[in-house]
Formats: structure tokens, C-alpha cells, sequence
């Protein structure tokens, strides 16, 4: 998949966002994000190095989660097989969740979803189950 910014360079951070029910995705490359968020971009080298944030495996896909002190931003990775447990469980609570053109239907059905609920819920599912997986 190619960066919303630039179109050249492979997306690297995959964001989604609902506000209300507007769904937005967002695909950069690390360049393309380092430009769009400093902020949060310093720990992109660092979040690289470490792997996927459930099983230290090498990175395939990135995204910030809130999961930190205060409610701050971290930016983590995981590998392909997190990646995709982890958006298995997203889209069976939640009927529609990273669909690229969601129906008027699913974005009822994703409004009405406490979103920082299912987000925990999938980051213990994900311990668990890197757990179960590596023993």
C-alpha cells in the first residue's frame, strides 16, 4: 500500500480514526510521518528497533495507542501475524472496523462502540494470545 502523502514510498503507519461517525484512515510512510507528527514520530526509531510490540517479532505494520501515563501517545509496531489476530479480534467486536469504504450501517454500529473498551480488550487479548503462541 502506498503513502497518502507522497504516493511513492510503502506506508509504513496505519491510523484509523472515528470521530462521531466519521471514519478516517490514514497511510504514511516513516518520512511522511515524521513530517506530519515530530511529536510523536521521535520514538519511531526506537518503536523499529524493538519489533512487534506483543511478540518482538520483525514490524509490519505501526499505530499509536494511548495506553500510557496520562493518556499519552505511543507508537508501537506489530508483525504480520499480531497484525492480523489483532485486526481478526477488532473486526469481531466490531462488525466493520478497518473496512476502506464502511457502509452508513457500519458506522452506526462502530459509533455506537466504546472504542477505548474494545482497544484494551484486544490489547489483552493480544498479550494472551502472543503468550499462548510462543510457549
Amino acid at each position: 500500500m502506498k503513502c497518502d502523502s507522497c504516493r511513492e514510498r510503502e506506508a509504513t503507519v496505519h491510523q484509523t480514526y472515528i470521530v462521531g461517525e466519521a471514519v478516517t484512515h490514514i497511510n504514511l510512510c516513516g518520512v511522511c510521518f515524521e513530517a506530519s507528527a515530530p511529536a510523536k514520530a521521535c520514538d519511531l526509531h526506537t518503536a523499529l528497533q524493538i519489533g512487534c510490540r506483543y511478540c518482538g517479532g520483525k514490524p509490519y505494520t505501526g499505530n499509536s495507542h494511548s495506553f500510557g501515563v496520562n493518556g499519552s501517545v505511543g507508537l508501537s509496531f506489530t508483525c504480520k501475524a499480531c497484525a492480523d489476530e489483532y485486526f481478526r479480534f477488532l473486526r469481531r467486536k466490531v462488525p466493520g472496523f478497518g473496512e476502506p469504504d464502511p457502509t452508513p450501517e457500519q458506522i452506526a454500529e462502530m459509533a455506537g462502540h466504546d472504542m477505548t473498551s474494545v482497544l484494551r480488550e484486544a490489547d489483552e487479548h493480544m498479550k494472551q494470545w502472543s503468550a499462548e503462541r510462543e510457549s
